[in-house]
Formats: C-alpha cells, structure tokens, sequence
C-alpha cells in the first residue's frame, strides 16, 4: 500500500522497493535501486505490505508490516508462512494499550497495599503503646498464686532471684535466654510464663521489641508472641521478695498429699535439669573442643541413666561435670590410639567411659574435684534457684537433719502459734542455721529419696 500523497518518485521507489517474483521472494535487491539508506527511509516513509499468507493471531486478519525485514521476519522467506505469535497493528496497540492498564493497576495496587500497611502499622504501633500502658499500669501482685502449677510458682521465685541479681533490667525473653531456655525446656517455660502472666504477678515490659507483637484477628487488639516477649515483676522489689520467700516457705512447710505433690513435681524437675545439664556440658565438650558429634541418639537414653546414677551416689553437679570432662577427655585419646575409630565412636564411647569413671570412683571411694563449667555452657537459667529451693526442701525433710534438730519432735513437728486464731497448732520445722552448722562435716546426701512426713 502506497500513500496517496507520495510523489511520483517516492510511489516508483516504494513500487520497486515492495516488488516481488512468481516464488513469494524479492523481485530486487535494496542496493540495485539506489543507495541503500535512502531507499529504505522512502519505502517505509510512504508504503507498507500486506502479508495476505500471515494472519493475526489475535483477530485472523492480514498483517501488515513497515519494511521487508519485519516481512521476512513473520512471513518467511518466501512471505507465505502463517506465523501464530504475531499480532496485526490495532491488535498490538490494544494489546499494549492493555498492558499499559495492567500495571497502572498494578501500580495503584502497590501503592494502596503500601498504604494499607502503612496504616495498620500506625495502628499497631498505637495499640503496642496501649498494651504497653496497661501492662505498666500493673503495679501490685494478687495474694491468689496459682497453687495448682507448682513449677510456675518455683519460676516465679527463679524470676524473684534474677531480678534481683540484675536490678533495674526486664526479665529475658525465652529467644533471649538460648536453647536452654529457663527450665531447660523452651515449650515448658512458655506455659509457666503465661500462666504467671494470666495469674498477674508478671507483667510485659516496656523494653519488648515491637517484632513481638501482632494485630489481632478481629483487628481491635494485639497478640504477643510469649517467646519474644521481655518481662518484669509486678510489683516492688521488697514485696516480689516476700512472695517468693511466702512460696518458698510453702514448698518446705506445706502438709498434707497436696504439699508432698507439689514437692514431687518440683524436686523431679530440679533433678531432671541437673541430669539434663551435665548431658549438654558432655556433648558441648564433644562439639566445641573435639570436633565430634554428640552422643548418638540411640545411647542418650543410657547416658541419662549413667548421669542419674551419679547424683544417686551423692556427687554434686561439680563432681558430674568433673567426671563428664574426664570421659569426653578418655574417649578422645582413646580414638586417637584406634585409628579405625572415628568421630561417632568416639562420642559413643564416652558414655561408656563415664559410665565406668562413676563405677570407679564409687567402688575406690575416690575423691572427685568440683569442676566449675565454662563460658560457653548454658545452663538453664533457673537452675541455680531450683537448685537453692531443692537444698532447702530438702534439708527440712531429711531424717539426719530432724534428729539433730533440737526444736521439733521425730517428725520434723514443732509447736507453734498460728498467726491468725493464735491457738497453739503444730508445724512444719525448717530447722535454724546451727543444725546445719552441725552437720555441715557430713552432709546428708539430698538426692536420696528421704520420706516426706507429709505423705502419712
């Protein structure tokens, strides 16, 4: 198609630029019109062609092209090949036209989206502040404790300790305490910290990052993620101290079955974080000085039982670390004169090392240092408190210690005067200082089971 207006030589040069033979294929070449750059601006300045064997894809009709290259290029060299992927000219502006609208839409969508967030971040951050208000506005403890989860109420005294170790900062979040966490167990601390939470003697502190918290479902209040969350007591100093010297003295004197469970449940706890302890000091010792893996699953079980029965022999946690150096220690020189030996036998091979170092030294009755651990163990965070709380229950329970008391009958029983009626009542005696003064040359053994009155 030439344009009506072209000169006559603008229509002569289009008419020969265009021609073609019998076979589809140029009757010329571009160079034997005339120079070839201006042969080609004229041709497709003033004409364009038809491709009648190439359809649209879009709509079946002709295509039409601006210059033999883009002929070529959908019609094939001989102009007869019926191209699937190519649109005619008004098919291609819609489609662009379309593809102009798509992503202004996509734009707008962008920007509302970004508003959108923009918005219910505001509003987080404004709910946060609320939140973080109401929980600042808790300022005194209940005198209710949830007396039926007695390891909250031992947590709740570890808090008490923490606190007041470090004053003036929040209590860590369990993210920020490490694998171990408070009592060893990350799902465990998460449950007692939120039944200390709905019991209200703990309270979110403001120090909590803003990543802790979400929007809740219905949108008007926001959720917090316990394991990010920074704590703090509620409540002074002074009167978080009494609370957790009021459970304390619970644990020790409380009678009955419901006081004797309640020392159970927390006792095995202790005993299990003391057991649990010493088994990531062994395999801490295996990753961090030797390179090697840890205990192989399938002698873990073996290797709780070997720990235990440490402690049932009266080590200390000191002696249990001292032993645990020892066989980690063993079992790599033993590796290094077995050269078959690698890695995973190694840290088999310390189970059974410790095993027969705790069978030794009980047989041979050695003397076993206190190993003090270091920097890089973990101990569960809470464990220093739970290990003064099982001390003291302990200590008021232990047969030895009720003997030598002067102050109760063979019951561990003394007379006393209730603080409310003031009638004369018998209770529970946590022996004064002097008695331990008196048997602190040979001390009682505490991981014996020593009989809980209470259980009568």
């Amino acid at each position: 198609m030439i344009k009506h207006d072209a000169s006559e030589d603008e229509q002569k040069v289009s008419t020969l630029y265009w021609e073609i033979k019998n076979d589809g294929t140029w009757a010329r070449t571009v160079s034997s019109i005339g120079v070839a750059s201006n042969i080609g601006a004229v041709a497709t300045a003033n004409s364009h062609a038809i491709l009648l064997g190439s359809t649209c894809a879009n709509c079946s009709e002709p295509i039409a092209v601006a210059n033999r290259s883009w002929a070529n290029k959908i019609g094939g060299k001989y102009l007869d090949v019926d191209s699937p992927s190519y649109l005619c000219g008004d098919c291609t502006a819609i489609q662009r036209l379309e593809a102009e609208e798509r992503r202004r839409l996509a734009a707008e969508q962008k920007r509302a989206e970004a508003e959108r967030e923009k918005q219910q971040a505001e509003e987080l951050k404004h709910l946060i502040a609320e939140a973080i208000e109401d929980e600042e506005a808790k300022g005194e403890a209940p005198s209710h404790l949830p007396e039926d989860n007695p390891l909250a109420l031992a947590l709740y005294v570890a808090l008490v300790s923490y606190a007041t170790r470090n004053p003036g900062k929040p209590l860590p979040s369990i993210t920020g305490i490490g694998s171990m966490g408070w009592t060893g167990d990350t799902s465990r601390d998460r449950d007692l910290l939120r039944a200390l939470y709905q019991a209200n003697v703990i309270a979110i502190s403001r120090e909590t990052s803003a990543q802790a918290f979400s929007i809740s479902a219905d949108g008007d209040d926001v959720r917090f993620v316990v394991d990010d969350v920074m704590w703090r007591l509620i409540g002074d100093r002074t009167a978080a101290q009494k609370l957790a010297e009021k459970i304390t003295n619970s644990f020790k004197t409380q009678p009955g079955p419901q006081g004797a469970a309640k020392r159970e449940v927390f006792t095995s706890l202790a005993d299990e974080m003391e057991v649990a302890d010493v088994a990531s000091y062994l395999n801490g010792l295996l990753t961090k000085k030797y390179d090697y893996p840890e205990v192989p699953e399938a002698r873990r079980e073996e290797l709780t039982d070997v720990i235990r029965r440490g402690f049932g022999h009266g080590y200390t946690s000191g002696q249990m670390f001292c032993f645990a150096w020892r066989a980690a220690d063993s079992a790599a020189a033993w590796k290094e004169r077995n050269q078959r030996m690698g890695p995973p036998e190694a840290a088999s091979a310390s189970v059974t090392t410790l095993n027969g170092k705790i069978d030794k030294a009980i047989e041979l009755h050695h003397s076993i240092p206190e190993y003090d651990v270091p920097r890089w163990h973990g101990s569960p965070l809470a464990l220093s408190s739970f290990r003064r709380l099982t001390s003291d229950i302990r200590w008021v329970y232990n047969r030895e210690v009720i003997d030598a008391c002067p102050h109760c009958d063979r019951n561990g029983l003394q007379e006393t005067v209730h603080p409310e009626t003031e009638a004369i009542t018998m209770a529970r005696c946590t022996h004064p200082l002097e008695v331990r003064d008196e048997l602190q040359d040979e001390e009682p053994n505490w991981w014996d089971d020593a009989p809980d009155p209470a259980d009568a």
